[in-house]
């Protein structure tokens, strides 16, 4: 992994540049994520496009503060083409949580964003109090994971994911759900007209199928 200092901690992302690229996709991880969960597109980037996937502060190898609203990361995410040399035109991917932040970016930053990918995204995203609670009190139950995958999700592919979410605190999750039940741009989206591409799991049980078609 590459690293720059960002406010004075530690910033981590993997990269794939290309030489003279023709554009770039900037890849944003959903609530207790890091960049490991885009390794499938990173190995399958689009012809002359350059990649990179952030892990967001305080997670997996990034160290500093966690960011504590979705607006802060979009905030962070309006930086990093400047900061990371970024080719233009630049699409944002962003997954659950990242989806938001590039919403908000796409908002509040419109200059620093030329399109959207949105993974299990909504324009707003409440999560269940009972979750909320368990996590505050520090407790992480794994079993909750399998919601957020598929029946048919092949064994190989949850196992793999299982091992990285128990090495994710409760706190960190706390966090980055609370961050998603504040989240609300309903009354903004009609205002984006990036183009956008919006992918969505009929099975998804965090992030439904209602969220994405509103």
């Amino acid at each position: 992994m590459q690293q720059l200092m960002l406010n004075g901690s530690a910033f981590a992302y993997e990269a794939q540049w290309v030489d003279n690229a023709q554009g770039c996709l900037l890849f944003v991880h959903g609530s207790g994520g890091d960049h490991h969960v885009w390794e499938g597109q990173m190995q399958q980037l689009p012809p002359h496009f350059s990649g990179v996937a952030i892990d967001l502060p305080g997670h997996a190898a990034s160290a500093g503060p966690i960011l504590t609203s979705i607006a802060a990361g979009a905030r962070l995410l309006s930086e990093l083409p400047a900061l990371l040399n970024l080719p233009r035109p630049l699409w944002l991917v962003g997954h659950s949580m990242g989806a938001a932040m590039a919403i908000s970016a796409a908002l509040d930053y419109e200059q620093q964003v030329d399109g959207l990918i949105l993974i299990g995204a909504g324009s707003r995203l409440r999560v269940l109090p009972d979750i909320l609670e368990a996590l505050r009190a520090g407790k992480l139950d794994p079993a909750f994971l399998r919601v957020s995958f598929s029946p048919a999700t092949p064994a190989a592919i949850f196992e793999k994911e299982l091992i990285a979410f128990q090495q994710v605190t409760a706190a960190v999750l706390y966090n980055d759900f609370t961050a998603c039940d504040h989240f609300d741009r309903s009354a903004d989206v009609a205002r984006i007209k990036l183009p956008t591409l919006v992918t969505v799991g009929e099975d998804d049980k965090l992030t439904p199928l209602n969220y994405a078609q509103q």
